[in-house]
């Protein structure tokens, strides 16, 4: 049976999930600016296999510019 997303596609799914994580936890700690810079930093890591992950779709970040 035919996988219903392909391998690379969930890749980015979750990567997207886990950012939606982090942008959480990011509001629970908004007055703690060391746990801010922790979790930030943790998002840009995501962000970067993200646009990793979207070169497999031929999309690259100029791509996402709105």
């Amino acid at each position: 049976m035919k996988p219903l997303i392909s391998e690379e596609a969930a890749k980015i799914l979750d990567l997207l999930e886990q950012i939606e994580s982090v942008n959480k936890i990011l509001k629970v700690h908004a007055g703690d600016t060391f746990m801010q810079q922790q979790y930030l930093d943790r998002k840009r890591r995501f962000v970067q296999k993200l646009a990793q992950q979207l070169k497999a779709f031929d999309i690259q970040p100029k791509d996402m510019v709105a």
